[in-house]
Protein backbone atom coordinates (compact mmCIF):
# COMPACT_ATOMS: atom_id res chain seq x y z
CA UNK A 1 0.00 0.00 0.00
CA UNK A 2 1.71 3.33 -0.75
CA UNK A 3 1.36 6.72 1.49
CA UNK A 4 -0.91 8.09 -0.58
CA UNK A 5 -3.96 4.90 0.01
CA UNK A 6 -2.80 4.96 4.00
CA UNK A 7 -3.85 8.92 4.21
CA UNK A 8 -6.65 7.53 2.89
CA UNK A 9 -8.25 5.23 4.54
CA UNK A 10 -6.81 6.49 8.04
CA UNK A 11 -9.07 9.78 7.20
CA UNK A 12 -11.97 7.66 6.14
CA UNK A 13 -11.43 5.62 9.61
CA UNK A 14 -10.96 8.60 11.09
CA UNK A 15 -14.48 9.59 9.58
CA UNK A 16 -16.45 7.10 10.26
CA UNK A 17 -15.48 7.20 13.95
CA UNK A 18 -16.51 10.99 14.29
CA UNK A 19 -19.60 10.14 12.54
CA UNK A 20 -20.55 6.65 14.68
CA UNK A 21 -19.47 8.99 17.75
CA UNK A 22 -22.16 12.05 16.75
CA UNK A 23 -25.08 9.80 15.49
CA UNK A 24 -24.56 7.83 19.25
CA UNK A 25 -24.69 11.28 21.12
CA UNK A 26 -27.61 13.17 18.83
CA UNK A 27 -29.58 9.79 19.45
CA UNK A 28 -29.38 9.50 22.99
CA UNK A 29 -30.85 13.39 23.11
CA UNK A 30 -33.64 12.91 20.83
CA UNK A 31 -34.85 10.05 21.89
CA UNK A 32 -33.96 9.57 25.30
CA UNK A 33 -36.56 11.20 27.24
CA UNK A 34 -39.41 9.45 25.28
CA UNK A 35 -41.40 7.52 27.88
CA UNK A 36 -38.86 8.42 30.65
CA UNK A 37 -40.19 11.89 32.02
CA UNK A 38 -37.63 11.87 35.18
CA UNK A 39 -34.01 11.76 33.31
CA UNK A 40 -33.21 15.54 32.96
CA UNK A 41 -35.37 18.60 32.12
CA UNK A 42 -35.75 17.72 28.04
CA UNK A 43 -38.61 16.05 27.00
CA UNK A 44 -39.76 14.64 23.91
CA UNK A 45 -43.66 16.13 23.30
CA UNK A 46 -44.43 14.54 19.71
CA UNK A 47 -45.10 15.10 16.18
CA UNK A 48 -46.50 18.34 14.63
CA UNK A 49 -47.42 20.18 11.55
CA UNK A 50 -47.04 23.48 9.77
CA UNK A 51 -50.65 24.21 10.84
CA UNK A 52 -50.67 23.39 14.31
CA UNK A 53 -47.18 23.52 15.76
CA UNK A 54 -48.06 27.06 17.02
CA UNK A 55 -51.62 26.60 18.32
CA UNK A 56 -51.34 23.08 19.84
CA UNK A 57 -48.62 24.59 21.40
CA UNK A 58 -49.91 27.72 22.67
CA UNK A 59 -52.97 25.48 23.89
CA UNK A 60 -51.67 23.74 25.79
CA UNK A 61 -49.31 26.59 27.66
CA UNK A 62 -52.06 28.29 28.36
CA UNK A 63 -53.61 25.56 30.08
CA UNK A 64 -50.95 25.57 32.58
CA UNK A 65 -50.49 29.19 32.73
CA UNK A 66 -47.54 30.08 30.38
CA UNK A 67 -47.69 32.74 27.86
CA UNK A 68 -45.70 33.17 24.94
CA UNK A 69 -42.48 35.80 24.91
CA UNK A 70 -41.30 34.49 21.80
CA UNK A 71 -41.66 32.75 18.36
CA UNK A 72 -38.65 32.62 16.45
CA UNK A 73 -38.23 30.44 13.32
CA UNK A 74 -34.95 29.22 12.28
CA UNK A 75 -33.99 27.69 8.87
CA UNK A 76 -33.74 23.82 10.48
CA UNK A 77 -36.36 24.48 14.05
CA UNK A 78 -38.87 27.01 15.20
CA UNK A 79 -38.79 27.82 18.98
CA UNK A 80 -41.48 28.92 20.85
CA UNK A 81 -40.47 30.49 24.61
CA UNK A 82 -42.41 31.51 27.23
CA UNK A 83 -42.40 34.49 29.73
CA UNK A 84 -40.54 32.77 33.23
CA UNK A 85 -43.39 31.82 34.94
CA UNK A 86 -42.63 33.42 38.86
CA UNK A 87 -44.41 31.16 41.19
CA UNK A 88 -44.18 30.49 45.27
CA UNK A 89 -41.92 27.37 45.82
CA UNK A 90 -43.17 24.04 45.91
CA UNK A 91 -43.19 22.50 49.83
CA UNK A 92 -40.35 20.35 48.70
CA UNK A 93 -37.99 23.77 47.53
CA UNK A 94 -38.87 25.38 50.93
CA UNK A 95 -37.83 22.48 52.58
CA UNK A 96 -34.40 22.92 50.46
CA UNK A 97 -34.31 26.33 51.76
CA UNK A 98 -35.13 27.82 48.68
CA UNK A 99 -36.88 31.41 48.92
CA UNK A 100 -38.80 31.40 45.62
CA UNK A 101 -38.85 30.43 41.61
CA UNK A 102 -39.54 30.82 38.61
CA UNK A 103 -39.88 28.77 35.62
CA UNK A 104 -39.34 28.95 31.46
CA UNK A 105 -40.18 26.99 28.63
CA UNK A 106 -38.69 26.47 25.39
CA UNK A 107 -40.72 24.33 22.56
CA UNK A 108 -38.81 23.38 20.08
CA UNK A 109 -39.91 22.56 16.89
CA UNK A 110 -37.20 20.57 14.56
CA UNK A 111 -38.21 20.40 10.99
CA UNK A 112 -38.59 16.79 9.42
CA UNK A 113 -37.09 17.75 5.87
CA UNK A 114 -38.25 14.36 4.40
CA UNK A 115 -42.31 15.79 5.51
CA UNK A 116 -42.45 18.08 2.99
CA UNK A 117 -46.30 18.55 1.86
CA UNK A 118 -46.92 21.74 -0.90
CA UNK A 119 -49.79 22.67 0.58
CA UNK A 120 -48.98 21.60 4.37
CA UNK A 121 -45.50 22.53 4.68
CA UNK A 122 -43.11 20.81 7.15
CA UNK A 123 -43.55 18.62 9.88
CA UNK A 124 -41.91 19.06 13.27
CA UNK A 125 -40.27 16.95 15.98
CA UNK A 126 -41.16 18.68 19.02
CA UNK A 127 -38.96 18.88 22.26
CA UNK A 128 -39.97 20.50 25.10
CA UNK A 129 -37.22 21.98 27.48
CA UNK A 130 -37.92 23.23 30.91
CA UNK A 131 -35.55 25.99 32.78
CA UNK A 132 -36.48 25.84 36.34
CA UNK A 133 -34.57 28.09 39.07
CA UNK A 134 -34.87 28.42 42.48
CA UNK A 135 -33.75 31.52 44.93
CA UNK A 136 -31.10 29.89 47.27
CA UNK A 137 -30.93 33.81 49.25
CA UNK A 138 -27.90 34.43 47.23
CA UNK A 139 -28.86 33.74 43.19
CA UNK A 140 -31.22 31.98 41.30
CA UNK A 141 -29.83 28.06 40.58
CA UNK A 142 -31.23 25.12 38.65
CA UNK A 143 -33.42 22.85 40.53
CA UNK A 144 -35.61 19.92 39.29
CA UNK A 145 -35.68 17.92 42.33
CA UNK A 146 -39.32 18.83 43.48
CA UNK A 147 -42.10 15.72 43.10
CA UNK A 148 -44.60 18.42 42.85
CA UNK A 149 -43.05 20.03 39.86
CA UNK A 150 -41.81 17.26 38.29
CA UNK A 151 -45.47 15.95 38.49
CA UNK A 152 -46.89 18.89 37.25
CA UNK A 153 -44.31 19.19 34.21
CA UNK A 154 -44.98 15.22 33.21
CA UNK A 155 -48.76 16.01 33.37
CA UNK A 156 -47.65 18.88 30.86
CA UNK A 157 -45.47 16.62 28.46
CA UNK A 158 -48.13 13.79 28.60
CA UNK A 159 -50.84 16.74 27.62
CA UNK A 160 -48.65 18.30 24.30
CA UNK A 161 -48.58 14.57 23.53
CA UNK A 162 -51.83 13.62 23.57
CA UNK A 163 -52.03 16.81 20.93
CA UNK A 164 -49.06 16.32 19.10
CA UNK A 165 -49.07 12.99 18.05
CA UNK A 166 -49.44 12.94 14.25
CA UNK A 167 -48.98 10.07 12.31
CA UNK A 168 -48.48 10.90 8.57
Amino acid sequence: MNWGNHNITCLLKISMMVMVSVSISCSSIITGNKGNEDSSNKYFIGRADTENFQESVKQILLEFDYHIEQYDNGPISSYIVTHWKVREPYPDEIDAGFEDAKTRLVITGMIDNSSFKRNNGFSYDCFLEVENHVFDGKDYVHYYEDEQFKNEIGDMVRSFSAILINDD
